[in-house]
């Protein structure tokens, strides 16, 4: 990946000498640290903002009590997990996140779902078929309420569409079914 990374930076600056956009080009890449710094702080504090929210929602038994209404939909997809166990209340955690929204916000969830998933398991050294589908689910990210997408936005004045939310939730539908199909298919290895 560094390579490939290297090699964009090298035919850009080619690119930029050779168009006689140099100056631009200097300009641009010393206004880089300043602008990730400022998308990290502005992005970084919803993060620590909503994963705070959730630990609140975990540690109260709002989730515990909401994943008994997910249960029979995640019974479906996550045949090997019991209604009970800390790892229902995470995956159920990560879908709550991912429904209002919250996508990045969703990850330490998930991470924590993962790593509690992996105790479980007799066998460490391989996935389960659940991993991969959670970690599927979370990039896919079903959203009801884009509200990390709808921050962004604002934190940058654009102009926030309501037209595109319903575009937005049949991607993410979309997008999460076919990536459980696919791993329910041709995730055999995992099984």
């Amino acid at each position: 990946m560094n390579k490939i990374w290297v090699l964009i930076v090298f035919i850009c600056i080619v690119y930029g000498v050779i168009s006689g956009n140099t100056e631009e080009l200097v300009s641009a890449s010393l206004n880089v640290p300043k602008d990730t710094l400022e998308l990290l702080i502005k992005v970084g504090g919803l993060i620590i903002f909503y994963n705070g929210l959730f630990q609140i929602a975990i540690d109260s038994g709002l989730i515990k009590k909401v994943s008994k209404y997910i249960y029979p939909i995640t019974r479906l997809i996550f045949k090997d997990i019991s209604k009970d166990s800390l790892v229902h209340e995470y995956i159920s955690a990560n879908i709550v996140a991912n429904l209002l929204g919250l996508g990045i916000a969703s990850t330490p969830i998930a991470l924590k779902a993962l790593t509690a998933m992996k105790e479980e398991l007799q066998d460490k050294n391989k996935p389960s078929k659940s991993m991969v589908i959670l970690v599927m689910m979370n990039i896919s990210a079903f959203t009801i309420f884009p509200l990390t997408i709808l921050s962004v936005r604002k934190i940058y004045n654009a102009k926030i569409n309501i037209e595109l939310i319903p575009l937005f939730i049949i991607i993410s539908f979309i997008l999460t079914v076919v990536s459980i199909v696919i791993v329910k298919i041709w995730g055999k290895e995992y099984e």
